[in-house]
This record gives C-alpha cells, sequence and structure tokens, in this order.
C-alpha cells in the first residue's frame, strides 16, 4: 500500500531529479498568486505544485479545494515565494547568494507548503554560510531570532560556534570579545555563542581540547597549554593564572617539571604539578 504522502515526496523527487520529464511551458497555467506583501502576481500550474507538495495537494485537489485563479499568499515575500515556485518545477536554485534573513525567508515558505526537500537545502547553505568576526554574532542572533525554523536555526548556531572556536586561541582573544560586546544588544548572543563552543565536535577520536591535565605524561613537548594555578607555595601568584604556555621541555620525576619557551614577566618559568596546580589543552592535535 502507497500512501498518498509517500507519492507526494516520490513524485517529488522524480520531477526535481528529471525537470526534463515534464516540461509545463506549453501548456497554460491554471492559477496566480497574489503576494499581499507587494501585490506581485506569481502564475503555476497546480498539478506540479501538487505533486512536490501535500499543502498544495490538499489545496487543489482535496475535498475543499481551492477554486479560484487568484489565490492570496500572506507572509512572505515574492522573491523567497518564487524561489519555493522554482524549487517545485525541478528548477536550478541558487541559495547561497542570498544573506541569512533571506534564506529564513525561503524557509519560512518551506515550512509553510511542507517541502522538507527545500528546508534541507537551507539547512546545507547555512551550515557552511561564510562568516566573518564582524558578522559572527549577528548571524548567530538571526539563528536565535528564527528558532522556530529548528534545523537551519541550529545549523546556523553550530556554524556561528564553529567558526568562533576558530578565532578565539588565547585568553586574551576570550577577553577582548566579551569585552567587545559586553554593554551591547547583543551581549547575550555572545555569551549564549561561547558557551556553544564546548558543543563543536573536532572530528578526532580522542580528542584533548579543553581537557585538564593532572598527570606530567599526559602532556608532551609542543603542546600549547594553559596554567590553572592552585599555589601551595607564596611564590605563585594569581598573574599566572590563564597564561598561555608551549611546552618546550618536560622532566619526569617526583615534581613533575615542564618549561615554557617564552618568558613570563620577565622570566622563564618552571611549572611543578605537585605543587602549583594543573594545566588544560588549549589546542587539539588534529
Amino acid at each position: 500500500f502507497t500512501s498518498t504522502r509517500d507519492l507526494v515526496i516520490s513524485k517529488e523527487m522524480d520531477l526535481r531529479m528529471s525537470p526534463e520529464v515534464l516540461d509545463p511551458s506549453t501548456i497554460p497555467t491554471d492559477v496566480k498568486f497574489v503576494i499581499a506583501h507587494c501585490g506581485s502576481v506569481v502564475e503555476a500550474h497546480k498539478f506540479v505544485l501538487a505533486m512536490g507538495s501535500p499543502v498544495f495537494m490538499k489545496q487543489f485537489y482535496g475535498l475543499l479545494k481551492e477554486t479560484d485563479e487568484m489565490v492570496p499568499v500572506k507572509e512572505t515575500n515574492k522573491e523567497s515565494f518564487a524561489v519555493m515556485i522554482d524549487f517545485l518545477y525541478g528548477k536550478e536554485i541558487d541559495l547561497k547568494t542570498k544573506n541569512v534573513e533571506e534564506l529564513f525567508d525561503v524557509a519560512n515558505v518551506a515550512e509553510k507548503y511542507h517541502i522538507n526537500s527545500l528546508m534541507d537545502a537551507v539547512k546545507k547553505v547555512v551550515e557552511d554560510y561564510p562568516l566573518k568576526e564582524d558578522n559572527v554574532v549577528v548571524c548567530a542572533s538571526l539563528a536565535l531570532q528564527y528558532d522556530q525554523f529548528e534545523a537551519p536555526s541550529r545549523a546556523l548556531l553550530m556554524n556561528c560556534a564553529k567558526f568562533l572556536k576558530s578565532i578565539l586561541k588565547t585568553v586574551k582573544d576570550f577577553e577582548a570579545f566579551a569585552e567587545k560586546y559586553s554593554e551591547t544588544g547583543l551581549s547575550d548572543v555572545a555569551f549564549k555563542l561561547q558557551g556553544m563552543m564546548s558543543k563543536v565536535p573536532h572530528g578526532c577520536k580522542d580528542c584533548r581540547f579543553g581537557k585538564v591535565i593532572t598527570n606530567i605524561d599526559d602532556i608532551s613537548k609542543g603542546d600549547k597549554v594553559m596554567f590553572n594555578p592552585e599555589s601551595k607555595e607564596p611564590d605563585v601568584n594569581d598573574n599566572l593564572r590563564g597564561k598561555e604556555i608551549t611546552v618546550a621541555f618536560i622532566q619526569h620525576g617526583p615534581r613533575g617539571v615542564i618549561d615554557a619557551t617564552e618568558a613570563i614577566d620577565g622570566y622563564r618559568n618552571d611549572f611543578y604539578f605537585e605543587y602549583e596546580g594543573s594545566f588544560t589543552f588549549l589546542f587539539c592535535k588534529c
């Protein structure tokens, strides 16, 4: 038994993959959509739309089918509606040229007419949406604003978190980022985005990013780590907290000594696991 839903999905895929099978251009259109936002008219064929959307199937061929030739369309714009129509006709559409708000406008019509494959196309684009340091928080804010479209919203947020993780490498980077947005309307978004960075996968089996090291055997020459002082000696103070260290030397023994490659406050420093605390990996080798 094949349900109507299965039939609709199957025909949508067939039409998009092989648009040459059906050329409706020689057949007069039988429906006109009037975009309430601007008054523009978009013409189409009912049977083509019904093949790709269960909403159009019900609207044009259901028990209470639409009989008027002019059909009003609300809560969208001509550009996004036209993208959806072209998509159902199997035409090539380039979503990569659209900005974030335009992409969510397309997501809106995809959800309204239950076109899952179009929603998937939007999600794929926002997953790789080009980000910069100046727009990453704004894009994250838009993702939260349009969170009713769960899949693309979440995909864009993770894209933003991944990008942010790639540019915030040191404590100073984090401090500068926090200061930049601390007294702006985007402060909550920036804070949430920082919190999401820990959820970004590295793609390696045993990722060490953010792992706290308490055993000297777990650290290697060349590793970049951050010092977490828990001083048990009077000459170790909090001005070392959060210092980025590249490990240059390791001495195994009862005290577990590692040596920093760069001077801190004018001195080269030895750090002792036994007395002074732990370290956190700042970078993953993958």
